[in-house]
């Protein structure tokens, strides 16, 4: 009697209940580990012995130690000024002096001043900047100069109270490494030039960019650039954006880089602004109208822009990987021909990608749309195929076989709803229960929170219908074979329907169609017989499961880090329970229909459960809790601001100082106010946004004001100490023509400051200093448009500014010479020391959580009525 128990118990079904998740489990780790492997560093000793001109990471990582030894370098600041200037200046004056004879280099700190227009919805900027540094390096050969630069860019600035080593110190001492290395190997053919740009602002609105492509001389002969930027600390650099519309970088990509990694589909997702960041690429590529490739380091970004950010947290492996990928890429681009007429090779964009990092696949997205095509209406008639296949072996009634076809699809299409239904509930309900981001330090939690309840019912609707619905005419096996012809069907339509959107990306359905299709094919040659298609089909989806899994590694590792930094408005469970079940049903949505074939499916439900249960009751301890105090900090952002407002009059209306909370993360401010009692009192900007002009808070950049309705503020007892005031005073008053009012103002303070503008009824903005014409309005408010200036100081030059504005009376309007524009001076104190920190504003930092970084700094702003 007990041995029929067991035997009852342990069963095939038990087995794969058991080895499912663990495969499953093996193959990502598999991956993991894929992704994770780096090279080892060349040290010096090695490279000096070479002959080859090998990239040495011993000397980048030398590099990186000096220009970080500072700390952050904020632009503006003395240490970006002047130290990490007069460092990288005497870094390059070395490597020019030990250039072999037969190369030319140049090289210049570049001092320039500008402006530009930033078209961001809803909060649109006008860049206006003086005196930025940049450092412009060229490179050339003497004897076979074409004329022609391909361009190397990276910013040696950093974020605020970041020491910068992985974003952007990491690719500025990369650059320092090639040069050295094309400079110093006689065997370096180099048709074109090399223009090597470290410039000296882009984390202020990318203005060290606009700067050298509007500034320079040099920058006329530029015909393609690669851009080098991070957004997050160590691992592979990916290439994510190429072009636009020039597919041959690729194909130097593809033939010359040593470890691909590239994607067409972050390419997408970073245009489409899921991603909260910007590169230079966007002004290099659309101010200076050059074709490009965009590289970023991608994993741990949980560092990203934090005092964090540390020499140590940069690996010999990271600089060796991306040194040996770009020495090659560099190395043929400065010989390709097509830099010399780069605009005849403008074909059309390009769809890439790389598998596992072994090796890349790109093609034009043409080619892509037919490809697409073609294999989308394969798939269709091999499913056509393969139902009268069954018509005519099992002596099925043709309408029976279609019907029981459309129903398996109906059935699979409210499965993939409802699985991604249960993600999606999970997600409301932990939201709900003040456990969001359980995840965030302990990824893993993911695959039981959001992958396992959309397997779960992935899995439900084939079960159900086959249990209570019985048909004579077809076998199990036969019924699963539907079922994966609707699975099938419905990766078809959306790769059709995809492709013709013209969405690039729709490339990632091409794995499991193509090897389904072949499968299939093979499976139809044999004619289906009975087990044997079932090995076939598995061994077929090897290929799938392995690129999916490197796929999820890749997502999560880039967007668990970011819901860290997207405020606090959305639940980013949400967000993740939908990538979740988005990867479920490609890695696993032409397997779930097996389990059909299982006698005692409750093993199957009850594995699903159990895993759940038991991932919910750890995210449910400490070990859910989201924050790491050194591995992945919760961000705050608090300042202290200083806020006067003027009556037209000129008289003080309000005054006062408070503590302005902005959010980071879906845990603000309940955490905080958890943990710091004073936070308890804080409140919502509320009315304030409707009295003032963007709320009355001096925000940093203007797209602040987006969560001006979930942002805090806290009133302070003690001002801000301000170590350079502003000094804002009105001039004079011209009349330019009847109904026009130019009024002339003087402005001097701290390298970041801002403006906002802001027309009353009835008038309109039609000139002032910062641009030659007029910007589209921002957000409007009160029903008057907004104009914003990000206004900076470059070169430790804090002398007076002097600007007009220039307001029109509308036809209709109020004809009346009182009051015209409302006009806001802002002040950012971002790189000054701690020493200028009240004590009761020091008091309040002090009590933060230890898990905490906290981006603290006093802001100031005036706001007057003319």
């Amino acid at each position: 009697m007990p041995g029929k128990i067991l035997s009852y118990i342990f069963t095939l079904e038990l087995l794969w209940c058991v080895l499912g998740p663990g495969i499953g489990i093996s193959v990502y780790f598999l991956t993991y580990w894929n992704w994770n492997s780096l090279p080892s560093g060349v040290n010096l000793a090695d490279g000096n012995q070479s002959s080859d001109g090998r990239f040495v990471a011993e000397r980048a990582l030398y590099d990186l130690g000096a220009l970080t030894s500072r700390g952050p370098r904020v632009a503006g600041s003395e240490t970006n000024e002047r130290f990490a200037v007069d460092l990288l200046y005497d870094a390059v004056e070395s490597i020019a002096s030990q250039a072999l004879p037969e190369y030319a280099v140049t090289y210049e700190i570049q001092r320039v001043s500008g402006s530009y227009f930033l078209d961001y919805d809803e909060y649109p900027i006008t860049s206006f900047y003086r005196n930025v540094q940049n450092i412009v390096v060229s490179v050339k050969r003497r004897d076979s100069f074409s004329g022609k630069h391909l361009l190397l860019n990276a910013h040696f600035d950093s974020a605020v109270t970041s020491p910068g080593a992985g974003d952007d110190g990491t690719m500025v001492v990369v650059m320092l490494e090639l040069m050295r290395q094309l400079t110093q190997n006689a065997g370096s053919a180099m048709q074109h030039g090399i223009l090597f740009l470290f410039n000296g602002c882009e984390e202020n609105t990318m203005q060290g960019a606009h700067g050298f492509v509007r500034g320079h001389p040099l920058a006329h002969s530029v015909a393609a650039f690669i851009n080098l930027d991070v957004a997050a600390n160590g691992g592979r650099e990916i290439m994510f954006q190429s072009g636009p519309n020039y597919p041959f970088l690729m194909a130097y990509y593809h033939d010359y880089v040593q470890r691909p990694y590239a994607n067409t589909l972050g390419e997408e997702v970073f245009q489409m602004g899921l991603v909260p960041s910007f590169t230079d690429y966007e002004t290099l590529s659309k101010q200076g109208g050059w074709p490009g490739l965009d590289f970023a380091l991608s994993s741990y970004g949980y560092l990203y822009h934090t005092a964090m950010d540390t020499r140590e947290t940069i690996s010999a492996g990271t600089l060796q990987h991306i040194g040996d990928n770009l020495l090659g890429l560099v190395r043929a681009l400065i010989n390709a021909d097509e830099l010399n007429n780069i605009h005849e090779h403008r074909e059309g964009t390009a769809v890439f990608f790389d598998f596992m990092h072994l090796f890349l696949v790109y093609y034009t997205e043409t080619t892509g749309l037919i490809v697409n095509i073609v294999m989308g209406v394969l798939s269709l008639a091999l499913i056509v195929g393969t139902l009268f296949m069954i018509m005519q072996k099992d002596g099925a009634v043709g309408t029976n076989v279609l019907f029981e076809a459309g129903m398996a699809l109906i059935v699979q299409t409210l499965s993939i709803v409802f699985g991604a239904g249960l993600s999606v509930l999970v997600a409301i309900i932990f939201d709900a229960c003040g456990r969001s981001m359980s995840w965030f330090s302990s990824t893993w939690l993911l695959f039981g929170l959001y992958f396992v309840p959309c397997i779960g019912g992935l899995t439900l609707g084939p079960c159900l219908y086959v249990r209570f619905r019985k048909i004579p005419f077809l076998h199990d096996q036969g019924r699963v074979i539907l079922f994966l012809h609707a699975q099938h069907c419905i990766y078809a339509v959306l790769l059709i329907t995809l492709s013709i959107g013209g969405i690039r990306s729709a490339f990632v359905l091409l794995f499991p169609i193509i090897f389904y299709c072949a499968t299939t094919i093979i499976n139809m040659i044999i004619q289906f017989r009975l087990r044997v298609w079932i090995y076939v089909h598995l061994v077929g989806q090897l290929v799938p499961v392995f690129y999916f899994s490197s796929l999820a590694v890749t997502l999560f590792a880039i967007f668990v880090p970011m819901t860290g930094r997207s405020g606090n408005r959305s639940n980013p469970d949400l967000q993740m329970a939908l990538f979740s079940s988005l990867l479920t049903l490609l890695l696993v949505g032409l397997l779930t229909p097996f389990i059909v074939l299982f006698r005692r499916k409750l093993y199957v439900f009850g594995t699903i459960l159990l895993i759940f249960l038991a991932t919910a009751v750890v995210a449910a301890t400490p070990e859910g809790f989201p924050f790491r105090a050194h591995t992945s900090p919760q961000r705050y952002y608090i300042f202290h601001h200083q806020r006067n407002f003027y009556w037209p009059n000129g008289t003080l209306r309000n005054s006062g100082a408070i503590y302005y909370l902005h959010p980071q993360d879906r845990h603000t401010p309940e955490l905080l106010q958890s943990e710091v009692p004073e936070w308890s009192a804080a409140q919502l900007l509320g009315d304030e946004c409707k009295r003032e002009l963007y709320c009355g808070i001096p925000f940093y950049i203007n797209r602040y004001h987006r969560q001006s309705a979930s942002s805090f503020w806290l009133p302070a007892m003690e001002p801000p100490i301000f170590p350079e005031p502003v000094n804002f005073q009105f001039v004079s008053r011209e009349a330019p023509a009847p109904g026009r009012h130019r009024m002339y103002f003087s402005v001097q303070g701290p390298s970041h400051m801002s403006l906002y503008v802001s027309p009353l009824a009835g008038r309109k903005l039609i000139g002032w200093s910062f641009s030659d014409r007029i910007p589209p309005s921002g957000k409007r408010w009160n029903n008057q448009d907004v104009y914003y200036v990000n206004f900076f100081s470059g070169s430790l030059d804090l002398t007076p500014f002097t600007f007009y504005i220039e307001i029109e009376q509308e036809s209709g309007g109020v004809q009346s010479d009182d009051s015209h524009f409302y006009l806001s001076i802002v002040a950012q104190y971002m790189h000054h020391e701690n020493v200028y920190r009240p004590r009761e504003f020091q008091f309040l930092l002090n009590k933060m959580p230890k898990y905490a970084h906290t981006v603290a700094y006093p802001g100031y702003l005036e706001s007057w009525i003319f």
